[in-house]
């Protein structure tokens, strides 16, 4: 299935993107700096660029009604997804740890955003809550020498006129996308097995965010 919305322009590598400065991803939930931006992750890393993924929530409101899975137990499986996530895209990992569906309005951000940093935040037109609050935030915390840009993870498959900048990825980082989104086993299997309202991604979505372009909005 091919649910992907957005007006596309034209492609642009990594390298244009990033122009050499440190990279910046900042996730509402673990999986998300996987889904939205895993492959350009891994490019920038192994490029040399110092890459850092803020995750703000700890996901823990994913499974409400399982009873093996309650919320700081899931919350410590989501830190654990993360972190192996993470290592297999080759960035640092900062945990704020807010609850699910409840990020503060002031969140202190300048001391994890190094000098002329690109900060990539999760995009304002994602119909969630906690999406909206992160685009928020990055733009709350936006200095003079950094850039910030936005990606959709939800927003990708809503009607929308925003025109996204497709990235060119390599194989080596579609194949780290692919093991990194596996290690998120709470979100992309049946794991939690006693809440079957829990959210669990659709196989033809996980497909999609695999074998798709990921895509860059330009702050306005």
């Amino acid at each position: 299935m091919n649910a992907f919305r957005m007006t596309l322009g034209a492609p642009m590598t990594p390298a244009e993107l990033i122009e050499g400065r440190p990279l910046v991803v900042l996730a509402p939930h673990p999986d998300d700096e996987t889904l939205g931006c895993g492959a350009l992750l891994f490019d920038a890393a192994a490029a040399g660029i110092e890459t850092r993924v803020i995750c703000v929530t700890d996901g823990s409101r994913s499974h409400p009604n399982s009873t093996t899975w309650p919320p700081a137990r899931l919350a410590a499986q989501r830190r654990r997804e993360l972190e192996a996530a993470t290592a297999q895209l080759g960035a640092e990992m900062h945990w704020l740890g807010h609850p699910d569906c409840g990020v503060p309005e002031d969140v202190p951000l300048d001391h994890l955003i190094p000098a002329d940093a690109l900060v990539l935040a999760s995009w304002g037109g994602d119909p969630h809550c906690d999406h909206e609050s992160v685009a928020r935030l990055a733009q709350k915390a936006q200095r003079q020498d950094t850039r910030l840009a936005f990606y959709p993870v939800w927003g990708r498959f809503t009607g929308s006129r925003i025109v996204a900048r497709p990235l060119v990825a390599t194989a080596m980082a579609l194949a780290a996308k692919r093991r990194a989104l596996a290690c998120h086993r709470s979100q992309m299997t049946p794991m939690i097995t006693d809440d079957p309202e829990g959210f669990v991604m659709e196989d033809w979505r996980q497909a999609h965010f695999l074998e798709h372009p990921e895509v860059v909005i330009a702050s306005s």
